[in-house]
């Protein structure tokens, strides 16, 4: 890992994203909270086109940036158009795309990302850069599925249902919060053995 993140060569695509507090890039799939806005309340709204789903006020750059979390209209927004969770600009149809989790994963809540993104996320992110165990699936293709609130649990957890994406029997069942990406033919690697042949600058 490098000594620290400001050391570590910025694509210029993320070198124009939104910064917090302390100068680092904020990815544009992360919510804000601003305590002085409605930025952050997560509410449920309905249209024809997705029945209830869950939106989220907040605007990049204002507040706190909530690493960790995802704002769910610009997920969905990302997952639907092909761009980068990172940097937001677009992954060409022909290109390689970069999808970031654990080891084995069938599928995704996070979007997929650029190869050179990933590789910048993957040293300046202290979770992931501490992280043994992260693999990457690399593929050209994915599809989506949709994830919706279908109740909480008796001890107050949200309970989800996962339904085919578009299917219009599935917005009776509630909310929609977030699409998932399941990679096709696709190919898994560990992030450290992956990351020995990328660079953010290359």
């Amino acid at each position: 890992m490098t000594a620290t993140w400001q050391s570590v060569p910025m694509p210029p695509n993320i070198a124009r994203l939104p910064r917090n507090t302390a100068g680092r890039p904020v990815p544009h799939n992360t919510p804000w909270n601003d305590p002085g806005s409605a930025g952050g309340q997560l509410a449920v709204a309905r249209n024809t086109e997705l029945g209830e789903h869950v939106i989220c006020p907040c605007q990049p750059g204002r507040g706190t940036a909530k690493f960790g979390d995802q704002c769910p209209p610009r997920q969905r927004r990302l997952m639907v158009n092909r761009l980068c969770g990172v940097c937001s600009r677009s992954i060409k149809p022909t290109s390689r795309l970069v999808f970031i989790g654990g080891p084995n994963a069938d599928f995704y809540v996070e979007p997929p990302v650029h190869p050179r993104c990933a590789a910048y996320a993957l040293l300046v992110c202290p979770v992931l850069a501490a992280a043994d165990d992260v693999e990457l699936t690399i593929s050209r293709s994915y599809s989506l599925r949709e994830r919706r609130i279908t109740g909480v649990s008796a001890e107050h957890d949200l309970i989800y249902g996962v339904f085919p994406y578009k299917d219009p029997g599935a917005r009776r069942r509630g909310p929609l919060e977030f699409y998932l990406a399941f990679p096709e033919d696709a190919e898994q690697v560990p992030a450290k053995e992956w990351l020995a042949h990328h660079s953010p600058a290359v």
